[in-house]
């Protein structure tokens, strides 16, 4: 009994909510009269979730599994629903949605599901309409995913005309929480730091102020509100395929924004927000549903607001992706609470308020779609029907040696369902060769040629930047850094039906050495398999040609050489380990019995130098950006698949740096290194170990660890207003110096980059790695005056082992080119000398 007791009070000091939740369950919340009309009955057998939960809806947060729990028993209980298991966070929690209909429908469901194929042949499918109702992508926007509970029992138990009615001609997918893992994150420390008597008036108190990483991103730290079309994780991958399996009518997206805001839904400002490749149709429907949602938030008394900021373009985001996809996409922003009540220049802001205005706007929703069906369906039916003014546009793109990354990018295209096609024939164009076999044709002549067009977007004649809202660079083929071009009439084969996947050539033993060529991607996580093994790894400074079975091969700077000799494994389980990873990595290895070489260096030259295992720190807590952070630790963990320690920045001075070869910092403020711990990071890097900074790390170390002026970065930009710092992301192009140690690997010296301000890197011309050219915007915006910036400016410089990029080379886990030049500077770091090019 004392044990018991000695618990109950370490969890009351751990999480005061624990100890004072019977006081506390029901203060802070409403009572259902509060959120449902009077004169609406339930099925009593059917809970509402305060009689599930134990407390009012708006008294506390209501976490991730609690919501699953309460969807598991709506489904046990009632035939209007199935409840579906999409697939799994990166923690392991189920992504779940309620498909709430009418039984017959419900019944049918499967069969609804084949029948929406039609859509895409621009038919008109037999089926109610489809509605996915979307919550809380971001994980400390909560409301959404409280008001998903109403949504779900109102759906499910309300008992009157018009709710049999809308139950009988549509589906709805209630998709409760986007976010699990970030959602489940938040919950915990509003419920954990939330007192008896509410703090109202100080924003900055523990309760509306999370620590770090806070819950907006997933367990990777990602906005996963950016990921609709990268699907770079399972949230996004397997609501993708649910997408595009029903080609929903309307997707709403329900997030929250500053607490002094009231409530924003579309229509966005018109002026500058609005996409060409979407049609008309979408953007009036928009309209009209707005009438819906103002009645239903003036019947409460809630303020709102429309038609102002917020980006319409973009097809990364939950509230646009369905624009270029046939439906209409809305997006509701509520003012936060931040927790449970805070004070606001509007008055007492209370969840329980937040969670109504989201609520009330689901179930208008409803009743917009429905008084608009027609317009609907008609909508899908413009949208799909293939304009015969494309018939003779196409985009080629490929890669002769870098099969990983171009079949990733096409898998990609596959996942959205576009239409991909095998390229027949060698075709030239701008210099660069596109192969047979190593390369794809995509039509613009498609179903959907929105999101084909988007995704290869080269606009860049913006003239108003005030009007572009949060992005102006929307290209996904520039992200991948593969070479690509629009043509007319190519010799086009067969449809791409399946994902592709790699070949790779049976490796044979060798008794002398095996080379790898490095530049197809995924030859990055096999280098760490190796030397994870301790083998002795040497990468070529220089090219060279060898005799292989009569045939001259040319290989070029980066090849990895794996000599026989000296390792610490036998010859032969050398063989049968370098044949497990060429297996598991989808690589080739080639075999070679002699070190002299047909051309160029032979495998005995100091030319091959080796490679050492990197003992990689992340910085991580602070004003450090949790997002590009989560980034590079994503980038290891999943792709790379090798460990990166992660230590918060104030614990930095306790850190034994000779534990590690490698520090990386990530985008962000760095005040809490003191000069001590400035330092000591100098004195290491003097000793040899590599410091990576991105992004504005990069300022930070040029302020604070480069002495000399010219490795400095520019801060001559002229001043405001000639340029403006900031920028809407946008595509601006960069070329790297083929004999870096960084640009091992890549197949073009030309490498796109995300950018989104005006700060670039000032060095002399052997320590820069990448520069500008003289008109480097590719798609986006870039102000006329920015020319000056750019000039002899550089994109990414070394100076001693100090190795700095100007932007963000992991941004959003899809730039995989100049993820390459990331990984290389992991790799290699301890190998760049000064190179003139």
């Amino acid at each position: 009994m004392k044990r018991l007791v000695t618990v109950l009070v370490l969890a009351a000091v751990l999480c005061p909510s624990f100890a004072f939740s019977q006081e506390k369950d029901m203060i802070g919340g409403e009572k259902p009269d509060y959120f449902f009309d009077s004169s609406v009955r339930f099925d009593e057998k059917i809970p509402s979730p305060e009689q599930f939960l134990g407390y009012r809806t708006g008294a506390k947060i209501t976490e991730h599994h609690r919501i699953v729990a309460y969807f598991e028993k709506l489904a046990s209980l009632s035939d209007r629903t199935r409840l579906i298991e999409i697939g799994r966070t990166h923690e392991g929690r189920p992504l779940l949605i309620l498909a709430v209909s009418s039984p017959e429908n419900i019944a049918r469901l499967d069969s609804y599901r084949t029948e929406r194929g039609r859509v895409r042949k621009a038919e008109t499918p037999e089926t109610p309409l489809i509605l996915f109702l979307g919550y809380s992508v971001h994980g400390n926007e909560p409301s959404g995913a409280e008001a998903s509970l109403l949504s779900a029992y109102y759906l499910t138990a309300a008992q009157t005309g018009q709710v049999e009615k809308q139950l009988s001609g549509g589906i709805y997918f209630i998709d409760p929480v986007r976010n699990p893992d970030g959602q489940e994150r938040f919950a915990e420390w509003v419920n954990c730091n939330r007192s008896i008597r509410f703090i109202n008036d100080h924003p900055l108190d523990r309760e509306h102020t999370e620590g770090w990483p806070r819950g907006r991103g997933n367990h990777y730290w990602f906005d996963l509100n950016r990921d609709w079309v990268n699907i770079v994780h399972p949230e996004s991958q397997a609501r993708v395929a649910f997408y595009q399996d029903w080609l929903p009518h309307v997707q709403v997206d329900h997030h929250e924004m500053g607490a002094n805001s009231s409530f924003f839904f579309e229509p966005t400002d018109p002026d500058g927000n609005e996409s060409r490749f979407v049609p008309q149709a979408t953007y009036r429907l928009n309209a009209e549903f707005a009438n819906y949602y103002a009645r239903a938030l003036d019947r409460i008394g809630s303020f709102y607001y429309t038609k102002e900021g917020y980006d319409n373009k973009n097809p990364t985001f939950g509230s646009t992706y369905p624009d270029y996809n046939g439906g209409v996409g809305i997006l509701f922003e509520q003012g936060s609470s931040r927790g449970i009540r805070q004070t606001s220049d509007n008055g007492l802001l209370t969840f329980a308020h937040t969670v109504r205005n989201q609520f009330v706007s689901s179930i208008a929703t409803i009743d917009a779609a429905g008084d608009n069906r027609q317009a609907l369906f008609d909508l899908q039916k413009e949208f799909f029907t293939v304009n015969p003014k494309d018939g003779g546009k196409n985009y080629i793109i490929g890669d002769t040696y870098d099969r990983f990354r171009l079949n990733r990018f096409i898998n990609r295209l596959l996942d959205h369902r576009l239409e991909v096609y095998e390229n027949n024939s060698d075709i030239t164009v701008d210099s660069v060769k596109y192969e047979k076999g190593k390369s794809y044709i995509i039509p613009v002549a498609q179903p959907n040629s929105a999101l084909v067009q988007i995704i290869f977007d080269e606009k860049k004649d913006y003239s108003d930047v005030s009007k572009l809202g949060y992005g102006a660079g929307f290209s996904v083929a520039c992200s991948s850094g593969l070479a690509y071009a629009s043509i007319t009439h190519p010799a086009r084969g067969a449809q791409v039906k399946e994902k592709l996947t790699g070949k790779i050539t049976p490796l044979s033993r060798s008794d002398y050495a095996y080379l790898i060529d490095f530049r197809d991607s995924r030859t990055q996580a096999a280098l760490f398999r190796l030397l994870e093994k301790d083998l002795i790894v040497k990468t070529a400074s220089q090219a060279f040609s060898i005799n292989n079975a009569g045939q001259a091969t040319d290989f070029p700077v980066g090849t990895l050489l794996i000599p026989v000799a000296g390792q610490p494994l036998s010859a032969g389980d050398l063989f049968a380990f370098l044949q497990s990873v060429g297996e598991t990595e989808e690589i080739s290895l080639l075999p070679v019995s002699t070190g002299y070489n047909l051309k160029g260096v032979d495998l005995g030259s100091s030319a091959f130098r080796r490679i050492h295992k990197p003992g990689v720190l992340l910085l991580t807590g602070g004003g450090i950006s949790s997002t590009e952070a989560g980034e590079v630790w994503h980038l290891f963990d999943q792709k790379l698949a090798y460990p990166l320690v992660r230590i918060e920045v104030e614990s930095f001075n306790r850190i034994p740096l000779y534990d590690f070869n490698r520090i990386i910092l990530a985008g962000g403020a760095y005040t809490e290194l003191s000069a001590q711990a400035i330092e000591k990071l100098k004195q290491w890097t003097e000793n040899g170990g590599v410091l990576i900074t991105l992004n504005s790390a990069s300022q930070w170390a040029s302020r604070n660890l480069l002495e000399t002026r010219s490795a400095r970065r520019a801060d001559s930009i002229p001043p405001a207003p000639a340029v403006r710092r900031r920028l809407p992301t946008s595509v601006i192009e960069t070329r790297i110096n083929p004999n870096s140690p960084l640009a091992y690997g890549l197949t073009r010296t030309s490498l796109p980059v995300s950018k989104e301000s005006l700060s670039v890197l000032k060095g002399s011309p052997e320590n820069t790695v990448a520069s500008y050219p003289d008109s480097p915007l590719l798609n986006g915006y870039l102000p006329k005056e920015s020319e000056t910036v750019f000039k002899n400016s550089a994109s990414i410089l070394t100076a001693g082992n100090i190795i700095l990029f100007a932007e963000d080379p992991v941004f959003r886990g899809v730039w995989e080119a100049t993820e390459r030049t990331f990984v290389n500077a992991i790799l290699f770091g301890d190998l760049i000398r000064p190179v003139f090019w």
